[in-house]
């Protein structure tokens, strides 16, 4: 038995459907000792201890178990004796609190360097706070692509590129103000579009890889590996709506059964070691084709469709694989 604290944006929240969620069951099934509490939940003395105001449910029922966690008052827990602590943050979907998250991510830091595993690696996250990961990626891994904040640059970018183009915050999640242009088509609103995203900050441009409009496949990753249970990879083909060119599963995307390619496989195995350096054990990776979109280190989801469509307790094999991590 282990003592495993779940770091998350609020301990209320998480829902029967959330990665997260499952992963705290499945803590719970293997009988380890689970706390969890939220980046507001954190706090350290005069005596450099870092404690948190967290819950330890006993349901491992999922539904019970978020009830539990929204019920909760919460008690003392002292994050430098855990075993493990599992970041399950997003601060993309929680901008207003943005200062609490990078000062969590600071405490964690002193927790792993207390001698607790973190999983993810705390300076990993910071380094991953925005989209610029992927361009630490081999450039034949991933499309071509600008991060700039000036507009004319952009437009210069859309003129050079035959296709249409993806552009979208250097921040953000879940899909949300992703656009494609085309210079092809009517161009009323391109400038206005860029204005809006670079009213955000810097904006990545990236070309769109052909084949990205019939939706992507998450991989799920753990330890440099593809997370696999009985021949069964933890991967999802996330197909668009006829609606949107957006494959997420927030945006209307859906979820279908899918192999993992060997292109995808030898591009896993390429960029293990960068994963392992950066301390990213639990990473979602996103591809059309053998080509990386994004690489998912906060909150990586995917579980819940992967264990619908196969059948498979993959939140028990991530778990039994952060143990050995």
């Amino acid at each position: 038995m282990m003592r495993v604290c779940f770091l998350v944006n609020d301990r209320r929240e998480p829902s029967v459907e959330q990665t997260t969620t499952l992963l705290i069951s499945a803590a719970l099934r293997r009988n380890h000792e689970v706390w969890v509490c939220g980046v507001g939940d954190l706090g350290m003395g005069d005596d450099v201890t870092v404690v948190a105001k967290a819950c330890a449910p006993r349901a491992s029922d999922p539904p019970a178990l978020v009830d539990e966690l929204s019920a909760s008052e919460g008690s003392r827990c002292v994050l430098d004796e855990q075993t493990l602590c599992i970041v399950r943050t997003n601060p993309g979907r929680d901008e207003a609190r943005r200062a609490l998250h990078l000062a969590a991510l600071r405490l964690l830091e002193r927790v792993s360097d207390q001698g607790a595993r973190v999983i993810n690696s705390p300076r990993g996250l910071s380094r991953a706070l925005t989209k610029l990961s992927l361009m630490d990626l081999p450039v034949d891994l991933r499309p071509r692509t600008l991060v700039t904040q000036d507009p004319d640059a952009i437009e210069a970018f859309l003129e050079q590129e035959p296709a249409p183009v993806v552009i979208k915050p250097l921040e953000g999640t879940r899909g949300r103000d992703v656009f494609v242009l085309d210079r092809k088509h009517a161009r009323a609103n391109v400038r206005q579009i860029i204005d809006v995203i670079l009213r955000q900050g810097y904006a990545m441009v990236q070309e769109f890889v052909p084949g990205a409009e019939q939706g992507d496949v998450r991989v799920t990753v753990i330890g440099g590996k593809v997370l696999e249970l009985d021949g069964h990879a933890a991967a999802v083909a996330r197909v668009p709506s006829h609606k949107d060119f957006r494959s997420n599963l927030h945006a209307g995307g859906s979820a279908r059964p899918v192999e993992v390619t060997a292109a995808m496989r030898d591009a896993i195995a390429r960029i293990a070691p960068q994963l392992q350096s950066e301390g990213l054990v639990h990473v979602g990776v996103d591809f059309v084709g053998g080509r990386i979109l994004e690489l998912n280190v906060f909150s990586p989801g995917g579980l819940y469709p992967s264990e619908r469509l196969y059948g498979k307790d993959f939140s028990a094999a991530a778990v039994e694989a952060f143990e050995r991590a």
